[in-house]
């Protein structure tokens, strides 16, 4: 595995505005993870989560414990994170008439496009300071309405605005997770044994600290490990 000093480096890649797919089986583990990420964020963090109606959460999953500070957090139904396609491609149309420069241009048309809610909360965040970091967690229940080609527009345009973005998926990987900066992998079943679980970065920022390859114990971590040590308890044996 890796040293201590690698796992500082791993929360150095979200100094600035970047994003991060965290993917994994486990719902519950991947919420503690985020949260650990999030926690350490010098910017703070907003939570967004893909709630289902009637949704029944595992009494260790993190949002079940509701660690998150007042105003941090928010749930949103799936339909809630549509891409507005009319706004995007109505004001595309309206600069190309005006012959605006092409690359700014599509930057504005991809942030049009983004969901209400995704452009509510990004035109709150501070214009100063270290970038907030903006975590959906069950990204995969919204997958219907972002085909792999959409989401490196997507992502492209929330950190363009000056946010990160971490996003959750507890199945099995999609392609379109390409489109983001960072793309990391947790090993792991069960929240309560989270000191056995491993993650694993798949794809690396070209210039961050941490190379594709690097495995990490949580319990190597100490951000991560501290998190979850006080959210679960010890890590219950195998």
């Amino acid at each position: 595995m890796t040293s201590f000093d690698d796992g500082g480096r791993l929360l150095q890649t979200l100094q600035h505005p970047t994003s991060v797919f965290l993917g994994g089986r486990s719902r519950s583990l991947l919420n503690w993870v985020g949260y650990a990420l999030a926690s350490n964020n010098p910017g703070g963090f907003v939570w967004t989560d893909v709630e289902l109606p009637g949704e029944e959460r595992d009494p260790n999953d993190l949002l079940a414990r509701s660690p998150l500070p007042p105003g941090h957090f928010g749930a949103v139904t799936i339909d809630e994170l549509r891409l507005d396609h009319v706004a995007g491609n109505a004001a595309l149309g309206g600069l190309v008439r005006s012959e605006s420069p092409g690359d700014a241009v599509e930057r504005l048309a991809d942030f049009l496009r983004l969901p209400e809610h995704t452009r509510r909360l990004i035109s709150g965040l501070p214009r100063e300071g270290p970038p907030v970091l903006l975590v959906l967690s069950n990204a995969q229940r919204v997958m219907a309405y972002y085909p792999a080609e959409s989401v490196a527009p997507v992502v492209r345009a929330i950190v363009g605005a000056g946010a990160s973005l971490l996003a959750t998926w507890a199945e099995a990987p999609p392609p379109g997770r390409w489109g983001f900066d960072h793309v990391w992998q947790v090993e792991g079943w069960e929240a309560s044994r989270w000191s056995e679980a491993v993650l694993t970065v798949e794809k690396p920022e070209e210039t961050g600290p941490v190379p594709a390859g690097t495995r990490f114990h949580l319990r190597e971590l100490p951000f991560v490990a501290t998190a979850l040590s006080h959210g679960l308890g010890p890590s219950s044996p195998a």
